[in-house]
């Protein structure tokens, strides 16, 4: 009971003694970058490139395992009149197709996800720079991420605004898978 009591006076005495900040009110801003890329035009652009890359790599990978399947049905016939050594030879010959088109599917779509990750940056660079401007203007003394608050009135909340502002500095972001580097042999 006394330490609670304690406590209380120290609260007491330190809301006492602070400076008042009914005198001068905080604006605070909050924003949602992620809700702004995706409706700005930028993102909206990106999103798309990426979903027509992404598709073109199960296109060409759904006609390579066709072919692959092909493969193997003609194997499985011709199998009966091949020696065990040169059918094991085709077998593996067959394996190895399947792993490079697995290998070569898992390196496309890292340099799509990687050119992705890089055009991100871009935008939020703009971002970043389009936030530091709002926040001057409005003199704000906190800016936080939407996240990171429970509740914000839609005063305070610039999303909408940071979206408008994107689209006039960035129409458009251009997305260019990016290879992973090989390591020496």
């Amino acid at each position: 009971m006394f330490k609670m009591n304690l406590r209380a006076a120290i609260v007491a005495l330190a809301v006492l003694c602070a400076p008042s900040l009914a005198s001068a009110e905080s604006v605070i801003l909050v924003f949602d970058l992620d809700r702004a890329i995706a409706l700005s035009k930028a993102g909206k652009s990106m999103a798309k490139q990426l979903e027509t890359q992404a598709s073109k790599v199960r296109s060409d990978t759904e006609k390579a395992a066709q072919k692959l399947q092909e493969e193997a049905s003609k194997l499985r016939e011709q199998q009966k009149l091949m020696a065990p050594e040169a059918l094991k030879g085709k077998v593996e010959e067959l394996q190895l197709k399947d792993l490079e088109l697995r290998q070569s599917v898992n390196e496309k779509t890292q340099a799509i996800q990687a050119g992705g990750q890089r055009a991100a940056q871009q935008v939020i660079k703009i971002a970043e720079q389009q936030l530091s401007d709002i926040s001057k203007e409005r003199k704000a003394d906190i800016v936080l991420r939407r996240q990171a608050v429970f509740f914000a009135g839609p005063t305070t909340d610039v999303t909408n605004e940071l979206v408008k502002r994107l689209d006039k500095k960035l129409k458009s972001v251009k997305v260019t898978p990016v290879a992973a580097k090989k390591g020496k042999k």
